[in-house]
């Protein structure tokens, strides 16, 4: 690539993150319906037209941000996750579950958009770098709720009484047999909601202590697949 090449190039990513940064802020403050082109063009100030040359659609656009944050999101997980390899589980636990907690704090737009209301008339479309970003959060998590675990342990873990038809389902693609999925989901549901009442506002009176309220319960996780994993090696 040519010098001005290399600069044009420059100049467009800049300005891509400047119309994201700015629809961000239009989500942040108008809510899921508080999104427009024409607000966007305005904040970055460039006409609708010109707009178009970066994003074709309000659908693009947001595409565009739900890639980002199911990205991000995942990246600061699995920061989390590497930089605990050979801790206790309950420290590689509350790290990288605390890493997804910051995370939406910080970024309660970019948050909200991938797990908040829906924005009305869109819905992330499913080709393959739209799954992908979503998915990826998942194996960092996977890594260390199973640290340790053999695939025979993993194997063994029961489907609870009344969901029995969970072992209809067809695990292969994702690499873990029913009873592990079924317990990772649990694991996976109480964090996201848990961060999702703190994030807006409703552990009362609790609210200002979200992180000891959050270590209570990722110590008390680690200490349900401590038991569960001795029962299956007895």
């Amino acid at each position: 690539m040519s010098v001005e090449g290399s600069v044009r190039a420059r100049r467009r990513a800049e300005t891509v993150q400047e119309i994201k940064a700015a629809a961000l802020e239009q989500l942040a403050e108008g809510g899921p319906g508080g999104l427009s082109l024409r607000g966007v063009a305005r904040a970055v100030g460039m006409t609708v037209q010109s707009l178009y040359h970066y994003f074709d659609s309000r659908d693009e656009l947001l595409t565009a941000l739900v890639i980002d944050g199911h990205r991000r999101l995942a990246a600061a997980v699995a920061d989390a996750a590497a930089a605990t390899r050979g801790r206790p589980q309950v420290e590689r636990l509350f790290a990288t579950s605390n890493a997804y907690r910051h995370w939406a704090l910080a970024n309660r737009p970019s948050f909200l958009l991938l797990y908040g209301t829906p924005v009305p008339g869109y819905a992330p479309p499913s080709r393959e770098e739209v799954v992908g970003a979503a998915v990826s959060l998942a194996e960092p998590f996977r890594e260390v709720v199973f640290d340790g675990w053999t695939s025979e342990q993993l194997a063994t873990i029961p489907v609870q009484p009344g969901a029995e038809r969970l072992a209809e389902a067809d695990t292969a693609k994702v690499g873990l047999p029913v009873g592990a999925l079924a317990l990772f989901y649990e694991l996976r549901a109480q964090m996201h909601g848990l961060v999702m009442l703190e994030l807006v506002g409703h552990l009362a009176p609790l609210n200002d202590l979200g992180e000891d309220l959050f270590r209570g319960m990722i110590g008390r996780w680690a200490g349900h697949l401590a038991s569960l994993r001795a029962e299956i090696e007895v």
